[in-house]
């Protein structure tokens, strides 16, 4: 044991994993106490850093630099409008129908909620079953409420909030990308000489963080069209407002493909009853699921994510305890992120010599 310790503080003695170390808890504590103030900042960083890997396989066709971020800065823009014209009215409006049929959905669970106490008599408490169904109605309820602010809001609060986030964060994104050479110089020469350490922290979280939020971005891109497409087949009127819940449960891991599961239910049994029918959307929800994780996920991450569930679990809950919804958002890179420079800096790296 002394041995051990003994060699973890020589490698700290190394210049840099010590200079390491440091700048992890120096932006640990720039996101913690300025995370608000600074979240366009880091929104265009995170963007950019998105497409640039679009830009590199058009450079790589001879294409200059300039007319490959354009086009590239053009789509994503073409994108944002659309999601922020058509996506977004759309998906308002049937958050708002949805919660005029909270009243509905409540007097349908009640009856389910009877049948079942009917049929297992003796195994379900009915009080205490219609306690909890009521208090999870209420918890829905103040939840799309809560969406519905959200979105009218633009998704912060206030008027000036929403066209920082409209025209400073692609004006943000288009000069980091248009820029980057320039900017990573500049940033370069505030960094030690000797930077051996940090150029194999850079590839490994290239690698594992750069890999996971582009294949996570594409991930919840096919799987919320093809369960809007699978939830159309079968005439579910509320396939939009899913397919989109769907499609961002993938950030969530683990705990979002459960919490999606309630919504499905509740929305099958409020559009057909207490029917077979209403098992339909769970079948779909499931299908896409099964090949999501065995098929659609495997596919765009491959190898990038070695961390086990245990350990995805344990960031989660830290991450979102310490950053809240955007802690769970990112846990997983973050996770991949500390991972990435733990492997490195506890790798044999000779430390200074002791004369």
């Amino acid at each position: 044991m002394h041995q051990l310790f003994a060699g973890y503080l020589q490698k700290l003695s190394n210049p840099q994993i010590s200079g390491l170390f440091l700048a992890l808890i120096g932006a640990t504590l720039v996101v913690t106490l300025f995370g608000s103030a600074l979240a366009p900042y880091f929104t265009a960083v995170i963007m950019a850093y998105l497409l640039e890997g679009m830009v590199r396989p058009l450079e790589r066709t001879r294409l200059p630099r300039i007319v490959a971020v354009l086009l590239v800065f053009g789509l994503f823009l073409l994108i944002a409008m659309a999601i922020f014209f058509l996506l977004t009215p759309a998906l308002i409006r049937e958050l708002s129908r949805v919660s005029t049929e909270i009243p509905r959905i409540t007097v349908t669970l009640k009856t389910l909620l009877q049948q079942l106490t009917l049929s297992a008599s003796g195994w379900i408490d009915s009080p205490f079953a219609e306690s909890m169904l009521l208090g999870l109605v209420e918890k829905s309820q103040g939840w799309i409420a809560d969406s519905l602010s959200l979105l009218l809001k633009g998704g912060l609060p206030g008027l000036v909030s929403v066209l920082i986030y409209l025209f400073l964060v692609p004006f943000l994104i288009f000069f980091f990308m248009k820029d980057k050479t320039e900017l990573l110089t500049a940033f370069t020469r505030y960094l030690p000489r000797e930077r051996t350490l940090l150029k194999r922290v850079l590839r490994e979280v290239n690698t594992g963080v750069g890999g996971y939020i582009r294949g996570k971005f594409w991930e919840m891109l096919l799987l919320g069209a093809a369960s809007y497409l699978g939830f159309v087949l079968i005439a579910f009127q509320y396939a939009f407002l899913v397919a989109v819940l769907t499609g961002l449960s993938v950030l969530i891991p683990f705990l979002g493909l459960a919490a999606v599961t309630i919504p499905v239910v509740l929305l099958g049994v409020l559009q057909w009853g207490i029917t077979w029918e209403a098992i339909h959307p769970l079948l779909v929800y499931g299908i896409l699921q099964l090949v999501d994780g065995n098929l659609i996920a495997p596919m765009i991450l491959g190898e990038t994510v070695r961390v086990h569930p245990t350990t995805i679990m344990l960031a989660v809950l830290f991450f979102g305890s310490l950053w809240g919804v955007a802690g769970v958002f990112f846990a997983v890179p973050l996770a991949v992120l500390v991972k990435s420079v733990l492997e490195v800096t506890v790798a044999d790296i000779p430390g200074p010599e002791v004369s």
